[in-house]
């Protein structure tokens, strides 16, 4: 269909919006109005086992929307056809309410009767995408039942600005490009679950030598070392609205090798307002046995102490200030009370300069 001034204004502030929860709001209620929708049901599912990875109702009447809102989730989640719908044609795109069954059926459905009763709304219309991991980004569109079923150009305009939709929130949501790191580096979605690795942490998980990944999340074959594990991606994702910042955890090997230090840290843009997998979480597993030693006999030119030796031996290796404290078991102000120590007596200024000269040094 063809754009006017106005339809081309609103998709580029689709793209634009996604960045922020106001906006994005915002965007959704102009949606809504421009398809003369009384609800919009934005999802992630869960096609083959025939549940919501997460879902988000937008509604304008606010004590329908919460009361409804709650009673999806408690019991009319599992009633909805369209899921069922959707598990049996994973990769049909629509799902109208004219294609569920014949009227006089459908008019009995008892999720039927809950929306017409619940919101006003009888037909719906549901545009979704084929199953990336058995996951299907959903938009569903609900007119008020005096409108009956979307039909022509109505539907046109369902499926454009599903198709809009959809890509500025795959867009927002890529994880980072981890193609070229030598790190083991995870990405974690908002629920805890992997959204993509790097090639060495794949190798880590596969060969499943304490940590691994069990149904897209990871798991520790030591369970004390498995609930701190949690609790530090449950901070880090959280820290936008609780303020954690993750933190650092010793994974013990089966195998008997050194630990595994893992360091769990925010993402540095949050997405957690977009019904979507966004990542929340970023995770580096250190390989804590792979830390050059500094030699004793280059140390005694700069006088550091022993805990010095550490924390210098540490940058060296490649930690972060975060994960420095993890392994050596101390605290961030310590660290750097050790640091601002290491650069007076190296005559240096940043973390980068010391490790070039440190660098320099066991070459030497």
């Amino acid at each position: 269909m063809s754009l006017d001034d106005g339809l081309a204004r609103f998709i580029g502030q689709i793209y634009e919006a996604v960045h922020d929860p106001r906006a994005w709001r915002s965007v959704v209620g102009e949606l809504m109005q421009r398809t003369r929708s009384r609800i919009a049901f934005i999802c992630h599912a869960d096609v083959r086992h025939k549940e919501y990875s997460r879902y988000e109702f937008y509604c304008p009447e606010t004590s329908a929307f919460e009361l409804g809102e709650a009673e999806y989730s408690a019991e009319m989640s599992q009633l909805d056809p369209s899921l069922a719908w959707a598990s049996v044609h994973p990769n049909g795109g629509v799902c109208d309410t004219t294609l569920l069954m014949p009227r006089e059926d459908f008019r009995q459905l008892a999720y039927v009767k809950w929306q017409e009763s619940r919101f006003g709304t009888r037909h719906w219309r549901v545009c979704y995408t084929q199953p990336i991991d058995d996951l299907s980004f959903a938009l569903s569109l609900h007119p008020p039942s005096s409108l009956g079923p979307a039909t022509g150009k109505a539907a046109h305009l369902h499926q454009m600005l599903f198709e809009h939709m959809e890509r500025a929130l795959r867009l927002a949501a890529r994880p980072p490009d981890l193609s070229t790191s030598t790190e083991a580096v995870v990405v974690l979605d908002t629920s805890g679950q992997v959204l993509s690795m790097s090639q060495r942490a794949e190798q880590i998980l596969v060969a499943g030598d304490g940590i691994t990944v069990d149904g897209r999340r990871l798991s520790c074959s030591n369970f004390d070392a498995g609930a701190r594990l949690n609790h530090a991606i449950s901070s880090a994702i959280n820290s936008g609205v609780l303020g954690g910042a993750g933190g650092g955890v010793r994974v013990p090997t089966l195998s008997g090798m050194a630990d595994w230090l893992t360091l769990v840290s925010p993402c540095p843009q949050h997405l957690d307002h977009l019904p979507v997998r966004t990542p929340a979480a970023l995770l580096r597993i250190i390989e804590s046995d792979a830390t050059p030693a500094l030699l004793p006999s280059h140390i005694e030119l700069f006088d550091l102490s022993a805990r010095e030796v550490d924390v210098a031996a540490a940058l060296l290796g490649g930690h972060s200030l975060e994960s420095l404290c993890a392994s050596l078991g101390i605290s961030r102000n310590t660290a750097k009370i050790h640091l601002q120590s290491i650069f007076r007596k190296t005559g240096t200024n940043r973390q980068s300069e010391l490790i070039h000269l440190l660098s320099n040094v066991t070459r030497s």
